[in-house]
């Protein structure tokens, strides 16, 4: 972290920043009389004045500076100087959603909580919609977070130089945003389940972790597939939340339908002919589905079980496991995910439970494991150009404690699991996770990580 400052204004027609003497000496410019400020994308030379009475932990900025800058005087801030620039930041933006009128204040309330941990983020966060950017002179209409009274205060304010992305951003916004603030817009990326297999089935160290799949095209391939594994899965390829998930497996002369439907459990057997046929066409629409080979994954008190493990990248750039969470499906329910009435707990505390270890080490064997696989699926996509922060990978473990990759929410992982599971600090964790990693694209990372840039 870098040194701490707050902001105070002075009348004055001049663009100048005062600082305290010792502070000066310690960023090294205490017998630099003219350099530049900035915030966001927004720069404008000044004059640098040193005082020996103003606090330590203070700057007087004039009044020309803070309106030209668009400057909000009421965050902490951290300073930072890289040669002739004196850096005020960090400086974060978070794209809420398209239009304003959207952006509510229960939406506001909601966001608050990324900020909960801000005395380790510091500087300006800006929630603003996409329908109030301004073009024009690089300007965003949005709310800032004031620390102090724990509210969103409008303004106009700079581009910032990280945006953690909530909302969909088209390529040509990727573009504009890119010009300005560099490759330092995350989660700017959606992958369906066909992509994710098409990609990670070639990677040697996570292909063995993969269900075989393939696009559903006609209902020849289900016969197929059921030819070759006792059971199959039928998933929507854009689907989330385990909606519209079907289990799918023969039984004699008789295939077995298994999903959720408004809540409820549905089972269907039966023969081949129209009527297989005709069910068979209601649930799935060639093209649209993938069909995927069934792994028996273990079952707790009749559910299955699954492991959400939520990977972020922290202030240094580099990822790392900040939650992992056991969630058990509903009693006989062909998904595990939380919203069709499954259960949640930690990880090592189901893993001692269920018996799939007999001692605390090995208990954190197999967690280590499951970190291990989501680490190589986080560094391949890295590898592949794509910038994200935040992904929530959901793993399954056999009844030979074989691990599988069966899923990648690469859009904004829910934190609400993690309460679930009772588990409130992995709760902070993963509301503050996307910031930190803002904080490192804007500028502001460890020191470490400058030293290394140098």
């Amino acid at each position: 972290m870098y040194d701490r400052v707050k902001i105070n204004v002075q009348p004055d027609s001049k663009a100048n920043i005062t600082i305290n003497k010792e502070l000066a000496e310690k960023l090294n410019i205490a017998k630099r009389k003219r350099g530049f400020v900035s915030f966001g994308v927004k720069r404008l030379f000044a004059d640098i004045l040193i005082s020996e009475e103003l606090a330590y932990g203070e700057i007087v900025l004039s009044e020309k500076l803070v309106k030209k800058l668009h400057i909000p005087t009421y965050p902490v801030y951290e300073v930072k100087v890289k040669n002739t620039e004196i850096m005020l930041g960090p400086c974060i933006g978070i794209l809420a959603c398209q239009k304003n009128k959207d952006l509510s204040k229960r939406m506001l309330k909601e966001i608050s909580l990324n900020a909960i941990d801000y005395g380790r983020i510091n500087g300006a966060i800006i929630t603003f919609s996409l329908d109030k950017v301004n073009k024009e002179n690089n300007t965003i209409e949005g709310y800032c977070y004031n620390p102090k009274k724990e509210i969103w205060e409008k303004g106009i304010f700079p581009y910032p130089l990280s945006i953690y992305r909530r909302s969909r951003l088209s390529k040509q916004w990727e573009n504009h945003f890119l010009t300005f603030i560099g490759d330092s817009t995350f989660n700017n990326y959606s992958f369906d389940k066909w992509e994710m297999y098409e990609w990670f089935s070639n990677e040697g160290e996570i292909a063995k972790h993969i269900p075989y799949t393939k696009i559903y095209e006609n209902k020849e391939d289900i016969f197929q597939m059921l030819e070759k594994y006792e059971s199959i899965y039928a998933k929507p390829i854009g689907g989330m939340k385990g909606f519209g998930v079907i289990k799918i497996n023969k039984e004699g002369e008789k295939i077995r339908f298994r999903y959720r439907k408004e809540e409820l459990n549905e089972d269907i057997l039966l023969e081949e002919g129209e009527d297989l046929d005709k069910s068979i066409d209601d649930l799935m629409k060639p093209g649209e589905f993938i069909i995927q080979q069934g792994i028996n994954l273990i079952n707790y008190d009749g559910g299955q079980v699954d492991f959400r493990c939520v990977m972020q990248k922290n202030e240094t750039r580099k990822w790392q496991c900040n939650s992992i969470i056991t969630r058990v499906g509903a009693k006989e329910s062909v998904v595990s995910n939380i919203s069709s009435g499954g259960a949640a707990m930690p990880a090592m505390d189901f893993i001692k439970a269920a018996g799939l270890a007999t001692c605390h080490t090995e208990a954190f064997i197999l967690k280590e494991k499951l970190i291990s696989l989501c680490m190589k699926v986080c560094e391949a996509l890295d590898k592949y150009g794509f910038n994200f922060g935040t992904l929530g990978l959901d793993l399954g473990v056999d009844n030979n404690k074989d691990i599988w990759l069966i899923e990648v929410n690469n859009r904004r992982p829910h934190p609400g699991i993690a309460l679930r599971a009772s588990d409130i600090q992995s709760y902070y964790n993963i509301l503050s996770g996307p910031l930190r990693y803002a904080k490192a694209l804007a500028g502001f990372g460890s020191k470490e990580e400058d030293k290394d840039a140098l």
